[in-house]
């Protein structure tokens, strides 16, 4: 059996949903259908998928065929998808996952990550990466995390590396977006023995003063299901 640095057994068939994560701040929710006209409502501003693969909104019926496509992901084992959701009991305002589960080599991705912008520049993003890493390293026993985004996006770029990821690569003209655009992806990862650091640097940010804007007025505040999408 194959054990981590600690002498702790790997999971074997981890990764599987229903799976909620919560923190101070936000909790990680399973996605679901019944996020799509909240998510369609956080992402209305058209900066929210200018880099992404698979962008959200602006419409509802759009963000439910993006929900659909990444279910099918996940019921496929190697993709699993949460909606990134207020607390307490506040609306969906983005979302995120876990995708390229790579089992028999202990590695996983996270990706297909975006929220509203009035977030952006908030604990939001930073508990969510916390919440994620952690669980894929102290509960999943991955020896690697792999994060990436668009060449293009330098303000991603310099969130990805204030966590302690190291850059490894650009892969040249990798994705075609649908609007056409091939883009290059800059490729970061995380080690087994480097996550006690990156998780003080998380942990130490999440300690400074910080005030989240309340939800849009009108927002709904429903709640996701807790069984299997």
């Amino acid at each position: 059996m194959r054990t981590d640095s600690s002498g702790r057994p790997m999971v074997a068939d981890g990764f599987r949903s229903p799976l909620a994560l919560s923190g101070r701040y936000i909790e990680l929710v399973p996605l679901s259908l019944d996020h799509a006209a909240e998510l369609a409502r956080a992402a209305a501003d058209p900066e929210v998928g200018r880099f992404l693969r698979d962008p959200p909104g602006p419409t509802e019926a759009i963000t439910a065929a993006l929900i659909r496509l990444v279910l099918a992901d996940q019921a496929n084992g190697t993709d699993l998808a949460f909606a990134t959701r207020l607390r307490p009991a506040g609306p969906a305002i983005g979302m995120t996952r876990y995708l390229r589960i790579d089992r028999p080599n202990h590695a996983v991705e996270i990706g297909g990550t975006w929220i509203d912008p009035r977030y952006w520049r908030t604990p939001v993003n930073t508990e969510s990466k916390l919440l994620l890493l952690r669980h894929a390293f102290d509960d999943e026993r991955v020896h690697r995390v792999q994060i990436q985004t668009d060449l293009r996006n330098e303000r991603s770029q310099r969130a990805i590396e204030r966590l302690g990821a190291v850059r490894e690569a650009v892969l040249r003209e990798d994705v075609r977006l649908r609007t056409g655009y091939v883009r290059s992806s800059v490729i970061y990862s995380i080690l087994e023995s480097e996550w006690p650091a990156v998780r003080r640097r998380l942990e130490e940010a999440l300690a400074r003063p910080s005030n989240l804007p309340p939800p849009a007025p009108g927002a709904d505040r429903t709640t996701a299901p807790a069984g299997r999408p």
